[in-house]
This record gives structure tokens, C-alpha cells and sequence, in this order.
């Protein structure tokens, strides 16, 4: 059974048994604590996100709602959506990327080379969230906010300046698109959850990373990769979600409390991010890695030519509604309701790359 019907017969059941027992209007929702999972550790933009959000809920609400972070390591997104759809776990951040078996859409965010800045990747966010929303919705899941990641760089023991050093390296890629440019340039891709990278690098498995490095991700990764090519791959981007079901029979005072501490939480993490990248710059620094941003032209070329073909393979299977959404992008089109924008664009201040 597929997402989408497993949603469906989750939310019918939870509503059918909230309005026959009349609760729909009259659930009292008095000190409540969710579950607010990630598959992220917590000190990663990701983990602090759904940290900022749970105290925030706490004080909006009065301390009726209140949230238990829980690092959900060794689960797959498919299986922190279940306990999602299940109630065993109430809020949960999930990378768009792992959600691309379900919806196409979900490869938006991490298609390669076409974000340059945060400006870039909010004004995307912004363009494409009602079909976020609308895919999400179809899964039975209620998207709270957007949470976006510093861009993908690309981890090496040696360091990377031309084609032939990409050639051969045994790379981590985090889904099946940044598995397919790897493999264009000539490395071995493997797709892995960031939980996996560190045993497979002592063991040799693998000796190149595709990862924004942020935080602690970064730190796990100093130790044996010294070297950082900052390629700016794709700015990706994390949703955090509920139960559309369990979001339905919320009272309405209730609701408008967590829409609020949800649009404040996405936004809060939009405008520290360009803070965050210059901050795990500092810190690859510190800790004797070599950030590089200078490549050769045929690199260059070899990687955008990459990221083009995959961009034109993921238009091939897209409705012309998803399609759009690039092509509104590449013309710098407005969306066309601002209430679907996680943020105001200018708060992010322009051309910031990183």
C-alpha cells in the first residue's frame, strides 16, 4: 500500500471517530505532549528547527501543547511518515529528497545547479510550496514549514579542481538525481542516509561525501575527509510535517496558534541561514579542512552539463503544473499567493551564497 492510500484510511478513520464522538469542536487540548522527530541529529539546521519550533509551541499555547524531541537516527523518511500517519510520533522533519519514490515533485529542491544563492532557494521554496502542500496532503500529511539546508558540497580526501579527480572516487549521494551526476562525472555513486556515511568511510566503502556538512554532520566527517569542494550542488530544503487527520480535529483557536509558531519557526530558519553557512565554513576551517570553490572550466562545464540533463530526465516525468514551477523560477516570476511564500524574500537579503 502506497502512501497516499495509507494516509487516506488513516485520516478517514481518525475523522470518523473524532466526529462520532463529538469531538471535533470539543477536544480539549490541555497539556498535550508531542513527539517531534527528525532523522537529523540535533545540532544540524534540521534538528535546531524542530527544536526552536517545539519551545516556541510550548509558549504560544500556553504550555497546553509541548514537544519531546526525539533523534530519529536509524529511520528511513518512509518510516518516520508512517509513525506520522500513525500517531505514534506527532511532528516530523523529513528531507524532500527521500520523498522523491512517492511524488517526483519532492526531487525539486535537490535537482542539481540550479539555486545559486538563498535568495534563490527561498524564491523556490516560495514558488513551489502549494505543490508541496498538495503532494503532501495527498499522503494524508499537513505541511507546517519549509526548513531549508546550506548548499551540497562534496567531500574528498584529496582535493577536487578538475574532471579527473572526480573520475573513479567512490561518492555518497543522498538520492537517486545527485546519484545519477555522479555517475556522469565518472564516480561510483551510492546512495546512503547520512546515519550510515561515517562506518562506511573506516570501512573503506566509500571515500567521497555529497553533504552540506552542517553541524554535526560536518564534524563527523572532518576526521577523515579533508577537503571541501564547495560545488553548490542544490540548496535542499526539509519538511516538517503532522498528521493532516490530527491537524483537522485540532480546535480552531488551537490551529491558528500552531500556524503561527509554524510560519514564525520556517521563517526564523530562512533568515539564519546564510549565518549558518558562514558558520560551518569557519568551522571546516578551524578544524584543518580546505574549502575550495575554484575549479577548472571543463569541471565546470562537466558539472552543469550534468545537472542539465538531469533537470530535462526530471521534466520528462512531471505534470506541466511541476514544470511550470521551473520555468516561473528561471523567469523570476512572483508566486501567486504570498501567503504560500515560507518567507519575505527580502529578509534574506538578495544575492547571498554562501
Amino acid at each position: 500500500m502506497n502512501l497516499a492510500r495509507l494516509g487516506q484510511l488513516i485520516r478517514h478513520t481518525v475523522l470518523v471517530i473524532a466526529f462520532a464522538s463529538g469531538l471535533a469542536d470539543e477536544v480539549v487540548y490541555a497539556d498535550q505532549t508531542w513527539t517531534i522527530a527528525s532523522d537529523h541529529p540535533a545540532d544540524t539546521v534540521a534538528g535546531r528547527g524542530v527544536e526552536s519550533f517545539a519551545t516556541a509551541l510550548a509558549r504560544q499555547t500556553g504550555g497546553a501543547l509541548t514537544g519531546r524531541i526525539e533523534s530519529r537516527d536509524m529511520a528511513a523518511a518512509t518510516d518516520l511518515v508512517a509513525e506520522v500517519l500513525g500517531d505514534s510520533v506527532q511532528v516530523a522533519d523529513v528531507f524532500a529528497g527521500t520523498l522523491a519514490s512517492f511524488d517526483p515533485i519532492f526531487e525539486l529542491p535537490t535537482l542539481p545547479f540550479m539555486v545559486n544563492s538563498v535568495e534563490e532557494s527561498g524564491r523556490l521554496a516560495c514558488l513551489a510550496g502549494p505543490a508541496y502542500q498538495r503532494a503532501l496532503s495527498r499522503a494524508g500529511l499537513h505541511l507546517l514549514f519549509i526548513s531549508p539546508w546550506p548548499p551540497t558540497g562534496l567531500w574528498t580526501r584529496q582535493p577536487v579542481a578538475a574532471i579527473g579527480d572526480i573520475a573513479n572516487l567512490r561518492v555518497r549521494t543522498y538520492d537517486k538525481s545527485s546519484a545519477a551526476v555522479m555517475r556522469a562525472l565518472g564516480a561510483h555513486a551510492t546512495t546512503l542516509p547520512i546515519r550510515d556515511v561515517e562506518w562506511q568511510l573506516h570501512v573503506g566503502g566509500i571515500d567521497a561525501v555529497l553533504s552540506s556538512g552542517d553541524g554535526a554532520v560536518g564534524r563527523s566527517l572532518q576526521a577523515d575527509l579533508s577537503n571541501f569542494s564547495a560545488i553548490y550542488y542544490a540548496y535542499p530544503v526539509s519538511f516538517v510535517v503532522m498528521s493532516q487527520a490530527r491537524y483537522d480535529v485540532l480546535p480552531e483557536k488551537t490551529r491558528r496558534e500552531l500556524d503561527e509558531v509554524a510560519m514564525n519557526a520556517g521563517r526564523a530558519q530562512w533568515r539564519s541561514l546564510p549565518a549558518r553557512i558562514q558558520a560551518n565554513y569557519a568551522e571546516m576551517q578551524r578544524a584543518g579542512v580546505v574549502v575550495n570553490s575554484t575549479f577548472d572550466a571543463e569541471l565546470n562545464m562537466r558539472l552543469h552539463k550534468a545537472g542539465e540533463a538531469r533537470v530535462r530526465e526530471w521534466l520528462s516525468r512531471v505534470s506541466l503544473g511541476d514544470a511550470g514551477i521551473i520555468k516561473a523560477f528561471q523567469n523570476r516570476e512572483a508566486p501567486a499567493a504570498q501567503d504560500s511564500c515560507p518567507l519575505d524574500l527580502i529578509e534574506v537579503g538578495g544575492t547571498i551564497r554562501g
